[in-house]
């Protein structure tokens, strides 16, 4: 008798529990990041807010503001429109809860089905113990706390990956056409979210298809009516996942005006020429001159790729899977590290397809410049870690005589410290964000409105907060309430000169105090 069918784990077994398991996440998921009352923290998620925020309106861009220069904001363009550099897939799932009112809808929402899949894979693969385990030591990773409760777009990359997968199983099981079509929407929406993952994901998954289509060839004996099968099953796929593709040259033409001239490629000339793929520099000088604090950002980050380019390959890819293990099997974990390594001989196919993809997407990423620590590029991997490690304590429980009530004991003991990491996460993430979260609700708070904000940033904002973004606005400019942009000392008459509707504010970092100036 399968785990999955034994008396005690019964319930596992039961349709409504992957539902019930993403409820858990999302409630999970929204704890810790209720410390941030839902406000972005690092410029990226700003970029994010700001494009979700004009789909949310319809729009794929808007006009750029009326003097650029206040308005530099790290992974936006503020000429010649004002939109953010990133691929429009994750701006365009998590808009609707911009529409709703309920920025965060969307993020959580996406993590409860991630989570809930997670469960449903498992179970599907291994049986419920295995599942619970799996979901279990996902759900209280580090990593997967600390990246989840944000607007980071790997939030609906995960998802993909894990839609297509289970689309792949389905495939495989039924040759049916429908989960062809789900599969290659899947792939199709993460390469419109983050293409590099999409490729990641995608290699592995081709070779299984092509594989088992030749295989259905040969063991039906009649070539000429599986090829035709196989055609048409292959060239639905490709139809699918091209439509899905044809996003990425409609957001470049409403948003440059230029069909090839994707908004990331203007916007890595005009400031970070030196951010490609690729081991070289690109020696030209970037466009855009930025303000202070901005060009601290620049540095950091032309540091980065000058190491990455330094490093050998080997090493690179070596730190970066450190940092992976390190936010997985960090504090109670580490033991957990064994399970995973005995794990490894009780994947099978389907488990290895997945870490082997997870690895890949660690490799190919290894053309990125990223400091090690930056582990949120292979959240899609950790569903994987986690599988293989419940998979590894699988077995070894299967070698004690009291198996099953040393399983109930761990799993309590683990669900315990799990609701223990979600505290500790809450407390990290309310860290991260207090100087954003308090300066946003200190703007909302201003008497006056509309009003435009100058921000005069502190100079020794240091290393702790060189990522952390204050000026950052809604993608909507002439409806927002505030405007928030850089002080330029005198050059800031231009401003208040073009803005005679708002009342204007000074705010000094290094105090944290608001002052209103005199027109």
């Amino acid at each position: 008798m399968s785990e999955g069918r034994t008396t005690p784990t019964l319930w596992l077994a039961d349709r409504r529990v992957p539902a019930i398991v993403g409820v858990l996440t999302a409630l999970a998921v929204w704890w810790v990041w209720a410390a941030t009352a839902g406000v972005p923290v690092m410029h990226d998620e700003w970029a994010y807010w700001l494009q979700a925020g004009q789909y949310a309106h319809g729009a794929w861009s808007q006009a750029a503001p009326v003097i650029p220069e206040f308005f530099e904001q790290m992974y936006v363009l503020v000429t010649p429109v004002f939109a953010a550099k990133y691929p429009p897939g994750h701006a365009i799932v998590i808009a609707l809860g911009f529409m709703l009112g309920w920025p965060m809808l969307m993020p959580l929402v996406l993590s409860g089905l991630t989570g809930g899949l997670v469960f449903a894979l498992a179970r599907r693969v291994r049986g419920g113990g295995v599942a619970l385990a799996t979901w279990l030591f996902w759900l209280g990773t580090f990593g997967n706390l600390r990246w989840r409760a944000s607007y980071f777009s790997e939030v609906t990359s995960s998802l993909c990956w894990l839609v297509a997968w289970w689309a792949l199983l389905e495939w495989r099981a039924s040759r049916r056409r429908a989960p062809m079509v789900v599969l290659a929407l899947s792939i199709g929406w993460c390469a419109v979210t983050r293409p590099y993952t999409a490729v990641a994901l995608a290699i592995p998954i081709a070779g299984v298809v092509i594989v088992d289509l030749v295989r259905l060839g040969s063991w039906r004996g009649n070539w000429r009516d599986t090829w035709r099968e196989s055609v048409r099953t292959m060239a639905i796929g490709i139809a699918t996942g091209t439509m899905v593709l044809l996003v990425l040259p409609l957001w470049s033409w409403r948003t440059t005006g230029n069909l090839k001239e994707t908004p990331l490629a203007t916007y890595t000339r005009q400031y970070l020429p030196f951010d490609v793929p690729g081991l070289r520099i690109d020696p030209a000088p970037p466009e855009r001159a930025v303000p202070a604090e901005m060009e601290q950002v620049r540095a950091f980050l032309r540091g980065v790729k000058e190491q990455q380019v330094r490093e050998p390959f080997v090493r690179t890819i070596a730190w970066r899977t450190l940092g992976v293990a390190l936010h997985t099997f960090d504090a109670w974990r580490l033991p957990l590290l064994v399970c995973f390594l005995i794990g490894l001989a009780a994947l099978g196919a389907p488990g290895w397809l997945a870490l082997g993809t997870g690895i890949l997407l660690i490799v190919s990423y290894g053309v990125q410049a990223h400091s090690p620590d930056w582990t949120l590029y292979y959240l899609e991997a950790l569903p994987a870690l986690a599988y293989a490690t419940a998979c590894g304590a699988r077995r070894l429980l299967a070698l004690t005589s009291a198996g099953l009530r040393v399983a109930l004991f761990a799993a309590v003991l683990v669900a315990g410290l799990v609701v223990r990491d979600i505290g500790n996460a809450r407390k990290l993430v309310g860290r991260l964000s207090e100087g954003p979260r308090t300066f946003v609700a200190s703007v909302a708070a201003l008497p006056k409105r509309p009003n435009v904000v100058f921000v005069r940033y502190a100079p020794d904002r240091g290393a702790g907060s060189l990522h952390l973004s204050l000026v950052a606005n809604d993608g909507v400019l002439d409806t927002a309430p505030s405007w928030i942009v850089h002080d330029r000392g005198n050059d800031n008459r231009r401003l208040l000169l073009a803005t005679p509707n708002r009342t204007a504010y000074l705010y000094d970092e290094s105090t944290r105090t608001f002052s209103e100036i005199a027109r």
